[in-house]
């Protein structure tokens, strides 16, 4: 079994590679854009950084460079908890990311023109942090006694959204990870309460997977998009609540739920399996009548001649 970090660090690269339309409906959320989600393309560039201090390793997972229509650069770094050297590893990420991208250009007089481009940054906060954690890191950054410069770094504290804000702004993809909402205190024994316990089923049922069918339903994503994003909160799930006695109801839950997900995703696959196959066998015929009346054609001018 993979560490829980590593579970996080995962399950955040998955997230990442779903259909380019939920991946570029997510960017136009966190970065207030207006890509065309079913016209936009998605490349990666990816980097990790693990940092090791005195006391344990730290919870900062994948760092992520996304390249939407192979020219906007969006940097994304998913954390766990509040880092004060976040910031830091976030620029230098990104002057990594611009060196590699550097470019050498002329002016209208020939002149050499010398470019670098920063990606637009963000801090994702996937579970709850103190509220000292700042909506926006700002870093002062000096050049010689010529100019200073301050780089901002947007933050988003998914926890901190309510499901109307994730689902109005498209976020989708990340509502797996809301299920950290309520593991601060579940942990707990004394406030695992049936008030408690109901209030994670009804987040798990109501909030996640009634949002990932809502989603699907729009169309904001596809509906193999919708079968990983339960499963992804199943492994969530399973990592977090399944071991209390007191979530058995809950686990039950969740597993016919991920059943009944997927049958009604196979079912539909199917369909339209079927309704494409039957679609191709029509244009074949077609094609092949338009072969044997060209045939045709082509016979009788030939006996015209």
């Amino acid at each position: 079994m993979p560490t829980t970090r590593k579970l996080y660090d995962s399950i955040f690269k998955k997230i990442l590679t779903l259909s380019s339309k939920a991946v570029i409906n997510m960017i136009n959320g966190l970065f207030n854009m207006f890509y065309d989600p079913e016209n936009s393309t998605v490349s990666y560039h990816w980097t990790e950084n693990v940092h090791d201090n005195q006391n344990s390793m730290t919870t900062t997972l994948a760092d992520t460079i996304l390249v939407i229509n192979n020219s906007d650069a969006y940097h994304m770094e998913a954390q766990m908890k509040k880092d004060e050297s976040i910031v830091f590893r976030v620029f230098s990420y990104g002057a990594g990311y611009a060196d590699q991208t550097k470019e050498i250009l002329q002016d209208e007089e020939g002149c050499q023109v010398y470019r670098i481009h920063f990606p637009e940054p963000c801090v994702i906060y996937l579970s709850n942090v103190p509220k000292s954690v700042p909506d926006t890191y700002s870093l002062q950054v000096g050049f010689g006694h010529t100019q200073n410069i301050t780089y901002n770094v947007p933050v988003t504290k998914l926890t901190s959204c309510s499901v109307k804000e994730i689902n109005d702004r498209k976020m989708i993809i990340l509502i797996p990870f809301y299920i950290l909402k309520l593991r601060e205190k579940l942990r707990n024994k004394k406030a695992r309460t049936p008030e408690n316990i109901a209030s994670l089923k009804s987040l798990i049922k109501t909030d996640i997977m009634g949002s990932i069918d809502k989603n699907v339903e729009l169309g904001n994503i596809t509906a193999e998009d919708g079968a990983q994003l339960y499963r992804f909160t199943q492994m969530l799930y399973t990592r977090l609540y399944s071991q209390f006695e007191e979530t058995e109801e809950v686990t039950d839950m969740v597993e016919q739920s991920i059943i009944t997900f997927v049958d009604v995703f196979q079912e539909e696959k199917a369909k339209m399996e079927k309704q494409m196959a039957e679609m191709n066998k029509k244009i074949a015929e077609k094609d092949s009548e338009i072969a044997k009346l060209k045939a045709e054609l082509s016979a009788l001018k030939s006996g015209d001649n």
